[in-house]
């Protein structure tokens, strides 16, 4: 397996290394430091005088990038660290990650998501509705112990075809992991499903039945798995005030790892997430893998 990582040393906060260091403990895969910096007339073919000043610069951040990854990442094997011109960075992380093979993309957090919460910016949205490899985010201020690796995996799962696709492919992740699989289904209940007039006991039983129909996705689910070559599969039914209490009721190890799938709305092979993903990652409190529509294959 091979991992990009979006890094500009002082531009980003180094979650996105933490996330990349313990997915290397825990499956063993490549490293690709990526940072994206703007163009300059070196790289194009304009006639005018090349911006000096501002070329040194530039040359100044990649330095630092690296040697800030490469000393981060110390201890963690060999990394690659990689310079990409490009006007957007996103697109020049899409670019690093077909022309390395990647099989994920790893982001951080943006700078003003609260401690501990996950909250994508400008540059990991983008990805979230473009990348054709999957989105691995790190919640605000995210760390590993030394010699920390993953302790578990927990498919959200909702009976779609997406959660299906994202099922099998965390199937295949849980078996390189080494660590248990779980298969969650969240049900949010709203604060005012009903008018007070029809009172409290109907409330109560829809999400009674929505919790009913949950077990029998889980079902389903745990079927699939054993189709896919894993027997030990551990579920829970996830219900609460919204979509912050579903995602809050459970109780989280520092290290585990959710997996979502996309949209049905993206293109097939591409990340799109949805308004259920969005309040997924709007509320979790560990990191998020997000696979793209499609079957995905992770390469050796």
């Amino acid at each position: 397996m091979k991992a990009v990582i979006a890094y500009r040393a002082a531009g980003d906060s180094p979650e996105a290394l933490e996330l990349a260091a313990i997915l290397r403990r825990t499956v063993g895969c490549e490293l690709v430091v990526v940072a994206v910096l703007p163009f300059t007339s070196r790289d194009t073919l304009e006639s005018r005088e090349p911006d000096a000043e501002f070329r040194m610069w530039l040359d100044q951040v990649a330095a630092d990038a690296e040697a800030a990854a490469r000393a981060f990442l110390d201890g963690e094997g060999r990394i690659e660290f990689l310079r990409v011109a490009s006007s957007s960075v996103a697109a020049g992380l899409i670019e690093a990650a077909e022309s390395c093979g990647a099989d994920v993309l790893v982001v951080g957090s943006a700078r003003d998501a609260v401690q501990g919460s996950l909250l994508a910016g400008s540059v990991a949205t983008r990805l979230l509705h473009s990348s054709p490899v999957p989105v691995l985010l790190a919640p605000r201020g995210y760390h590993a112990e030394p010699g920390q690796r993953f302790a578990s995996l927990t498919c959200a799962y909702a009976g779609t075809a997406r959660s299906r696709e994202a099922l099998a492919a965390t199937c295949d992740l849980a078996r390189r992991f080494g660590a248990p699989l779980y298969v969650g289904t969240f049900v949010p209940r709203a604060g005012t499903m009903y008018p007070p007039e029809v009172g409290l006991d109907v409330e109560e039983l829809v999400s009674a039945q929505w919790a009913e129909q949950a077990g029998g996705l889980q079902s389903e689910a745990v079927a699939l798995c054993r189709e896919h070559g894993i027997d030990d599969v551990r579920t829970f039914v996830a219900r609460g005030d919204g979509w912050e209490g579903a995602l809050h009721s459970v109780d989280w190890e520092d290290h585990d790892l959710l997996v979502i799938g996309s949209s049905r709305l993206g293109a097939v092979a591409r990340v799109f997430v949805g308004s259920t993903a969005t309040k997924i990652l709007r509320y979790t409190p560990v990191p998020v893998l997000v696979v793209p529509a499609g079957s995905y294959v992770w390469s050796e």
